[in-house]
């Protein structure tokens, strides 16, 4: 299947565009208004690789699964599952299989929607035998003159989540990152107060450099509805709103130490790794903002 550009010009003139792959995950390839290009074209060789970089998805599961949980595959249909194995990662479909399988989708020239479910079959094996579980996942996109605008949706036999995982480019690999956030991170499976020598205050907020790593999981504040995190690098501004309609959300900064990127997730779970819902959806509204 081909992919999928949406395009929009805006009431000031602007062009914006948005290019999905739907037979490879939905990933979000290209964002871009006028000229500049928000997604981190350098992550191509992740895409390639493992079905990461660009603009992936997560769900229905985050990150890896317990070795025990996994099933079994016949991995010779799968070619990124002996590339994935050589680097020491079990699971053979980190984040979900939302990330890597084709969707099915109805799209106009500046909307789409995707589904993807358990009954659908990739190289002729049930998706719910890869994911572990029946699901149903649904995604739309609208371009707007307010930007790009995505609606997750999740219904699963066991707790499950969606999300996005964009890598956003860095120019120069300078950023920096504010949010109201509640006074907790979770830091590799563990909640605890934010650091005391990070530069942050509960009314005031978070702000956070991107000279330094980063693999954390924030909530928001004050409304634990909805959370607002914008990105500011020397090119752009990307503002990610986010809603949900229950307190089981966050976002994840993701951010290793020199990469060209940052990865800013919503995510329909308190705790992504520890999924408490069988029904969660998220509304998410990325505005993209140029410095001319």
């Amino acid at each position: 299947m081909p992919p999928i550009v949406l395009e929009h010009q805006t009431k000031q003139g602007e062009r914006l565009q948005a290019t999905f792959l739907p037979d490879k995950g939905m990933n979000l390839i290209s964002f871009k208004k006028g000229d500049l290009e928000v997604i981190d074209q350098s992550t191509f060789a992740l895409f390639e690789e493992r079905y990461a970089g660009l603009g992936a998805l997560i769900g229905p599961h985050f990150h890896h699964r317990k070795s025990e949980t996994l099933p079994r595959i016949q991995e010779e249909l799968f070619p990124h599952i002996a590339r994935v194995r050589a680097n020491g990662t079990q699971d053979p479909f980190s984040h979900g299989i939302a990330r890597y399988a084709p969707w099915k989708v109805e799209a106009t020239t500046q909307s789409v929607k995707a589904q993807l479910t358990g009954k659908d079959t990739w190289n002729g094996v049930p998706l719910s035998t890869l994911e572990g579980q029946n699901f149903s996942m649904t995604l739309e996109a609208h371009l707007k003159d307010e930007g790009l605008f995505l609606t997750l949706s999740v219904v699963s036999d066991v707790a499950s989540l969606v999300g996005i995982h964009y890598y956003y480019a860095l120019p120069q690999g300078k950023g920096r990152v504010f949010s109201h956030v509640k006074n907790q991170v979770n830091i590799a499976g563990e909640l605890k107060p934010i650091p005391s020598d990070w530069q942050f205050d509960l009314q005031q907020g978070l702000l956070f450099d991107l000279q330094e790593e980063a693999d954390f999981t924030f909530r928001p504040h004050p409304d634990p509805l909805r959370g607002h995190i914008i990105l500011v690098t020397d090119e752009y501004q990307l503002h990610t709103r986010y809603h949900c309609i229950c307190a089981e959300n966050c976002w994840q900064l993701y951010h290793p130490k020199n990469a060209s990127f940052v990865c800013i997730e919503p995510i329909s779970s308190q705790d992504p790794r520890h999924p408490n819902l069988t029904v969660s959806s998220l509304n998410i509204h990325l505005d993209l903002n140029v410095h001319f």
